[in-house]
């Protein structure tokens, strides 16, 4: 944001004028050093011209050392001038004396640095100024006594004090939008931790929070606005939360490129790096600022180009989340390098080297949200995908067990349907049994009953079938009951009619709706074809005949058990009156 504008020298002298700039006079452009050896203010003022080492930049940038220096500058300030502001704008020195001299006299002297309580300095600022009065004119001097354990900058400003104030506002408004913004960041992903669950994005957070506290802490407003009373944690902050930047950022690259599951290499240096940033944290609690300060760098610059080989590695392996993490790496590593090439004066002091880091930040944070966003949305995408596919399957699982569920009750019907054929077919011979026959004949007497219709039984006895069995065996005797059974279907041709063993060589058939006339007629078929049909047992021709008792029912008290003993009577007489007839029982007429 600054234009760095420096002061021109009066022809002929080292002073520098004040009176013809609209914003600042940079007087650390020709300001002039020398390295202390316990010098006084005094012994300083005494110094020759040549023992003065020039400064050539526009910012005095000594780097870090251990050392203390003293800095002068000469300016003029003009008559009837505005009250004046002397900034040094790097608020992390150590300590700072400030004597401003007028021919040889010390008019104004401060004692500032982050080593004196905030509460002590002249004007509430995170900055360093120094106040001159609007009174003082004329040709002056500015010596200043310097030392600090981080890097030795000195960017030394002259301000009029609205134009101070209207360019700090101006600044503030900068940073409060770049703190703002970063903070947005963080409690939106904290928020979408909540909700997911998912730590890459809780290492996000804890990565842009580290961020944000590490450049307050650099920038001075954390000592100005939140530990102004702790002088060692002001120092210790900025190692702490370089450190754990460097941490939450390499176990978000760790999940963000689930680098565990990709490459082994690249999450064990991941790891090591992690390692050695916990030993750090815990070193840096005891060895001082100015070694440790280094060192961190040094680890945090590693750290980031190791970070630009991981995306480089995954972006060839084909990690479409790499693109946006190599944008803000990118971004990340060239302002931390810059940043660091300013601190060990490699490259010059100037707006933009103080505000790399800033910079590159902001862009790797917008990056390293879209590759959230990205990542989240592939994360759907996957499980949507494994979603269709699962369900896919299941359909498929579902429609091959309901081809194999209606097979298996097809079988079981099909079982089903033969036990019950079984438990009703009498075995040997293939009609109904006797069960069966009692269940046809309780329905059938029930529709008669209720439609008024006739219904006829017919009782078939095996003529001396006992003499068959004793004198041929069971076997001949079993073939004779088959091929009776046999004649009888053969006779009983209506839908409706049924043929059934009852016992020993009984037979009994059910004719619904059917007369007397018709009963004894059906019945004198099936004796002639009985009589007309022998069985071959051996080498003998087996001939057998039947006797047939029939009766007829109909009516509203029509019942089973007395159609069947009617049946019987019939049978009874026939077989009294010579066997291998046809007798008509008692008709039923209830």
């Amino acid at each position: 944001m600054f234009l760095l504008c420096c002061g021109w020298v009066v022809s002929g002298s080292e002073f520098i004028n004040t009176s013809q700039t609209n914003k600042y006079v940079n007087l650390s452009s020709q300001s002039k050093y020398i390295q202390d050896n316990n010098f006084g203010i005094v012994d300083v003022l005494s110094l020759p011209k040549a023992a003065w080492f020039e400064n050539n930049a526009d910012n005095l940038n000594l780097g870090y050392t251990a050392q203390s220096y003293w800095v002068k500058v000469n300016f003029v300030l003009p008559k009837n001038t505005q009250p004046h502001i002397i900034e040094i704008a790097y608020p992390v020195l150590d300590s700072l004396k400030l004597y401003l001299m007028a021919e040889d006299t010390v008019i104004s002297y401060a004692k500032l640095g982050d080593k004196q309580a905030f509460s002590d300095r002249l004007i509430q600022h995170h900055n360093y100024l120094v106040p001159i009065e609007s009174d003082i004119s004329g040709a002056h001097a500015l010596y200043i006594k310097v030392n600090s354990s981080s890097a030795l900058q000195l960017p030394i400003r002259l301000w009029t004090v609205q134009k101070f104030y209207e360019t700090d506002q101006f600044n503030m408004l900068f940073l409060g939008i770049y703190f703002g913004l970063m903070s947005v960041m963080a409690i939106y992903n904290l928020l979408m931790y909540f909700s997911l669950r998912d730590k890459t994005q809780l290492y996000y957070v804890v990565y842009v929070s580290a961020i944000i506290a590490f450049y307050m802490s650099l920038s001075g407003l954390g000592f100005r606005y939140l530990w102004q009373n702790s002088l060692w944690w002001n120092d210790q902050s900025i190692l702490f939360f370089l450190i754990a930047a460097v941490l939450a950022g390499t176990l978000f690259i760790v999940r963000l490129l689930e680098l565990k599951k990709n490459s082994r290499t690249l999450y064990y240096g991941c790891v090591f790096i992690a390692v050695i940033g916990i030993m750090l944290l815990f070193l840096s609690m005891y060895f001082s600022y100015g070694v440790m300060i280094r060192v961190i760098i040094v680890y945090a610059s590693l750290a980031c180009l190791w970070g630009v080989i991981t995306r480089t590695v995954r972006l060839f392996e084909g990690s479409h989340f790499s693109t946006y993490y190599s944008l803000a790496w990118n971004a990340a590593l060239c302002g931390g390098i810059i940043l660091a090439a300013n601190k060990f004066n490699f490259l010059p002091s100037n707006w933009f080297t103080e505000h790399a880091l800033t910079i590159g930040t902001s862009i790797e944070v917008a990056c390293l949200s879209f590759a959230m966003a990205e990542r989240i949305n592939s994360e759907r995408k996957k499980r949507f995908i494994a979603q269709a596919k699962s369900m896919s399957e299941i359909r498929k699982a579902n429609q091959l067990l309901e081809i194999e569920v209606e097979s298996r009750t097809r079988e079981l019907q099909d079982a089903y349907d033969k036990l019950k054929h079984t438990s009703r077919i009498d075995e040997l011979t293939q009609v109904f049994n006797r069960r069966s026959l009692n269940e046809a004949l309780n329905t059938e007497c029930l529709r008669a009953k209720r439609f008024g219709h006739s219904i006829s039984v017919l009782m078939v006895d095996i003529d001396h079938f006992k003499k068959v069995n004793d004198t041929y065996g069971h076997q001949c005797g079993d073939k004779c009951l088959s091929q009776v059974a046999n004649v009888l279907k053969g006779a009983c041709t209506r839908a409706g009619d049924t043929v059934a063993r009852y016992g020993g060589e009984e037979f009994c058939i059910l004719l619904p709706e059917c007369n007397e006339h018709d009963a004894l007629e059906l019945g004198e078929i099936i004796r002639k074809r009985t009589q007309a049909t022998a069985v071959r047992f051996e080498d003998r021709m087996i001939k057998m005949t039947v006797s047939i008792g029939v009766t007829t029912g109909w009516g509203r008290d029509l019942e089973p058990h007395k159609l069947i003993k009617q049946a019987d009577l019939a049978l009874y007489f026939a077989k009294q009156h010579g066997r291998n007839q046809v007798s008509l029982g008692s008709t039923l007429d209830t």
